[in-house]
Order: C-alpha cells, then structure tokens, then sequence
C-alpha cells in the first residue's frame, strides 16, 4: 500500500497516528457526524464506534443497497 507523504500519515508511533486520525476525523467530519458521534472517538475504541456508525448511517441512507457491516453483524441486524 502506498501511503501519502503527508503530516497526518508521518508518525512515529501508532499512539500519534492515533491522535492525528482523531484530529482529522472531527475537523473533516464534524458536519456529517453528531456532537455524540464526535464524543465517541474519546473512548479507547472510539475509531471502531464512529466505523461501525458511519457504516450504519450509509446502510440506512442507501435503503440497504450499501452494506459495509462486518459479516456478524449482518447476520444480528436480520
């Protein structure tokens, strides 16, 4: 994979990439995601959270016709 020579992709550990990803995440996003939306990605798992909700809102907004879900929760939302 090729990866972008960019501030946000030049980090020294997976701990500052996690930080930037963050940062990125809630100056680009902020008018997609709700203030609660934002708030998740303090928690330890907060990227995976706004993933999985971000997949759902495209499932939903696409009438099911998008389905990026993990196979498991397919099978739960059925």
């Amino acid at each position: 994979m090729v990866i972008p020579d960019t501030p946000l992709y030049n980090s020294k550990t997976d701990a500052e990439f996690r930080i930037r990803m963050i940062r990125h995440i809630r100056t680009t996003f902020r008018d997609v995601l709700s203030p609660t939306d934002l708030k998740l990605l303090d928690l330890p798992n907060g990227l995976d959270l706004v993933r999985n909700r971000v997949q759902q809102m495209l499932f939903d907004s696409s009438h099911g016709q998008i389905d990026l879900r993990r196979p498991d929760l397919k099978q739960i939302a059925a």
